[in-house]
């Protein structure tokens, strides 16, 4: 069975081109704006897990560590000083003086002890 000729319209031709062009460009916009919108909600969800990365980092949790090492090296920093201090008042007490008397003069001599050379 033979099909029949059927004569075909320049018009008609054009047209149904055209409609398959723009089903092609409406199928590559839908495509894009899917393929953007995933890419965003990737890149959301990257910037959500740092900032929730950096949160617990920064969270109650850590501070009380971090104050106690601090008071600790305060407190060894006070220490020090205050053995510095007592040092110093007594490397500055005269030889044949009663304690908390000083000597009098614009130097205070400290001797050293000699050296294991």
């Amino acid at each position: 069975m033979k099909l029949p000729n059927i004569p075909v319209r320049q018009s008609d031709v054009r047209r149904s081109a055209d409609r398959r062009t723009a089903s092609i460009l409406l199928y590559g916009f839908g495509l894009a704006l899917a393929l953007s919108l995933v890419f965003n909600g990737f890149l959301l969800y990257e910037k959500s897990h740092l900032e929730r990365i950096r949160a617990a980092e920064l969270s109650d949790a850590y501070q009380p560590i971090d104050n106690m090492v601090w008071q600790q090296e305060l407190s060894e920093c006070r220490r020090a000083n205050e053995q510095k201090d007592s040092l110093i008042l007594r490397l500055a007490q005269a030889p044949n003086a009663p304690p908390g008397e000083t000597r009098q003069g614009p130097a205070i001599a400290v001797q050293h002890p000699p050296s294991n050379r």
